[in-house]
């Protein structure tokens, strides 16, 4: 019998950077998904991708089940999210494995413990929660939930260029860099958090330019400062990054225009950095998991 989990993707951040020397972020979700299947085979086993078996040993350890009984669970990975772009793929891959492993062994984790599982295989993502919120990557932790927005949607804007997280973690000085931040990174959180709270997008969008724009000092994105000034002549509620990727979101409402948007920012030359501009819906996160998902719908 096969189990499955899905996880969705993110759009980098909206705010991430260091606050009494802790590092912490809140990203979003987007409508694009990363579904996982498993089931118990005898032969024609399918390993699946590295981290995402760790995940299901994780879960194993967890329930104390012996690590050799997963050795017989197949593992089909199916994603439409860009990989190495700072949107979440291997995040949501190892969350998305979580989540049909558990139907599989018919056992139950809350979203917050399985966002602190899979930061045991690597620095995760507050995506796994379904509430928006202030997360601690390195531990899994949620320091504070935020609430969810309504009616949003990001124009997102992917070059061909990707970047490895860990990489960026491993920059010299990396740390010390986000301290110096640390002042806008208290700001861009009070105005993030008090945006979501009135479903005001002006004060997200606000403090997710402040964050995109502090993050330069980190790890820099080509046109960011053209692309504010579009969004902004346009009338888009604000800019955000992948702090540890490459992709930029515009973020505006149900009703702007996007197609017009996506028409000034190539008209102005971004798409020769941008390869790909196109538009998503914000969404809860959370895990979702079924025995009978229809990924078709997703897919």
């Amino acid at each position: 019998m096969k189990y499955y989990g899905i996880c969705p993707a993110s759009c980098g951040e909206f705010v991430q950077g260091i606050v009494d020397r802790d590092e912490y972020l809140c990203s979003y979700a987007i409508d694009l998904y990363s579904t996982a299947e498993v089931e118990e085979k005898l032969n024609n086993i399918n390993i699946g991708p590295s981290k995402s078996r760790k995940a299901i040993e994780a879960v194993f350890k967890k329930f104390n089940i012996p690590i050799e009984e997963s050795k017989n669970i197949s593992l089909k990975i199916k994603s439409k999210i860009p990989v190495g772009k700072g949107m979440a793929s291997s995040t949501a891959d190892i969350g998305a494995t979580i989540g049909a492993t558990l139907g599989l062994i018919k056992k139950e984790l809350s979203n917050e413990e399985i966002a602190n599982l899979a930061s045991t295989i690597e620095p995760t993502d507050s995506i796994y929660i379904e509430k928006n919120n202030i997360f601690n990557p390195l531990n899994g932790e949620v320091i504070k939930y935020l609430g969810n927005i309504q009616d949003s949607r990001v124009v997102i804007l992917e070059p061909n260029r990707t970047l490895n997280t860990m990489r960026i973690r491993k920059t010299p000085n990396y740390k010390k860099i986000k301290i110096k931040n640390k002042d806008i990174t208290k700001i861009s959180f009070n105005l993030l958090e008090e945006g979501i709270k009135n479903n005001d997008l002006y004060s997200i969008g606000k403090a997710s330019t402040f964050s995109s724009l502090a993050n330069e000092n980190i790890h820099q994105k080509e046109g960011l400062e053209k692309i504010i000034e579009i969004s902004k002549n346009y009338g888009a509620y604000g800019v955000n990054v992948a702090h540890s990727g490459t992709v930029i979101g515009i973020l505006i409402d149900k009703y702007m225009n996007d197609t017009r948007l996506i028409e000034l920012l190539r008209n102005a030359g971004l798409d020769s950095v941008y390869k790909k501009i196109y538009t998503s819906n914000i969404i809860d996160g959370g895990i979702r998991r079924s025995q009978t998902w229809n990924t078709s719908k997703i897919l």
